[in-house]
């Protein structure tokens, strides 16, 4: 099973609205992955909420990083990128959670829009981000919620929006606490396959989905 060309949410403003499959997609080639992925969506004046469940991860006590902004995507984590309107943004937020509600936070500027290199991040200080976050490890699974503030997204909210969910998943044991995840050890998964070839890839912006929001 491949993913779907173009994935789209509508959500009603004040209603959790679930991803309509768990399934997400390899990164490299769209093919599905076998590691479900619960997501739910709600929107309300002040936040885009976003809550998940991270399922069949059996490492998911080899996660060490615990200090806000740490290269957080080094090991496992889920991550939201988002951007308003419909085209293809060439700027964007990148918020990652790991299993130990470490947070890493940035604006991101992608001129090419992945398709050459000169990706670069401008951080943001969590504790002045007004992110609300939680994670709690289960097992072999994780779980946790993000609010985004809509003003740190983009100074007026929007009604659509360019988005995309990622996973990374660790497929074994590790016995290093500085591991880092590559193409051996991890798998590289997105709500929207990035379909980025041999190589994963999640810096591209081409490939978001979209979401759109329905007042009241």
């Amino acid at each position: 099973m491949d993913q779907p060309s173009n994935q789209a949410i509508i959500i009603q403003q004040g209603h959790w609205t679930p991803l309509e499959s768990t399934r997400f997609f390899h990164a490299t080639d769209g093919a599905a992955a076998d590691f479900p992925t619960v997501v739910k969506l709600k929107a309300d004046e002040e936040f885009l909420h976003v809550s998940f469940v991270c399922e069949k991860d059996t490492y998911v006590e080899q996660n060490f990083y615990v200090e806000h902004n740490q290269p957080l995507y080094n090991q496992e984590v889920f991550e939201v990128f988002i951007a308003p309107g419909t085209a293809d943004p060439d700027q964007y937020l990148e918020l990652e959670i790991n299993p130990n509600n470490a947070i890493w936070v940035g604006q991101i500027s992608n001129p090419s829009r992945g398709d050459q290199s000169g990706i670069s991040a401008e951080m943001v200080e969590p504790s002045n981000s007004k992110i609300l976050h939680s994670a709690k490890k289960g097992k072999k699974s994780w779980s946790g919620t993000l609010s985004i503030p809509w003003t740190l997204i983009s100074a007026e909210k929007a009604t659509q929006y360019r988005i995309n969910f990622y996973r990374i998943v660790s497929t074994q044991s590790q016995t290093q606490k500085d591991w880092k995840c590559n193409v051996d050890n991890c798998a590289f998964l997105c709500w929207n396959s990035t379909m980025s070839g041999k190589k994963p890839a999640f810096h591209r912006p081409r490939r978001f989905g979209l979401l759109t929001i329905l007042e009241k």
